[in-house]
């Protein structure tokens, strides 16, 4: 069963181009996880939590937008869509990432390869160890 909680005012966008809204209820962001969409009064995907921000009393959220038209939502009111069944980041994989020596990202595909190869050489050092 899907729930939509109102959690606040969108008051501007900041330099970095992310969201900042005011929360209506401390209560109710205490509920709020990075990741979380947060949609309009007509159920349109506006934005998804990056972080709680402020005092504990009187919280913002900094939210990355999902939509071109930031500018329209100023003083909008948004609501965080809350699934009560099984929540999609405990079914969410982990993924192993490695980086080359230059920093740059190795697909996963590759360290896997990469794995299988250095197993295969381990072998290969075991059956010498036994011959000599």
């Amino acid at each position: 069963m899907r729930e939509d909680r109102e959690v606040g005012e969108v008051l501007h966008i900041s330099k970095s181009g992310r969201m900042i809204i005011k929360c209506s209820n401390s209560r109710d962001v205490a509920g709020l996880s990075r990741g979380t969409i947060l949609v309009d009064s007509k159920a349109k995907s506006v934005a998804k939590v990056i972080e709680l921000i402020g005092p504990v009393e009187s919280p913002y959220i900094s939210a990355l937008p999902l939509t071109d038209r930031v500018k329209k939502y100023i003083g909008a009111r948004l609501y965080a869509v809350i699934d009560s069944g099984i929540s999609s980041s405990s079914s969410s994989k982990k993924v192993r990432r490695e980086y080359s020596k230059k920093g740059e990202k190795v697909s996963v595909r590759r360290v896997r390869a990469k794995e299988k190869e250095k197993g295969k050489e381990k072998e290969k050092g075991k059956e010498k160890g036994k011959e000599e």
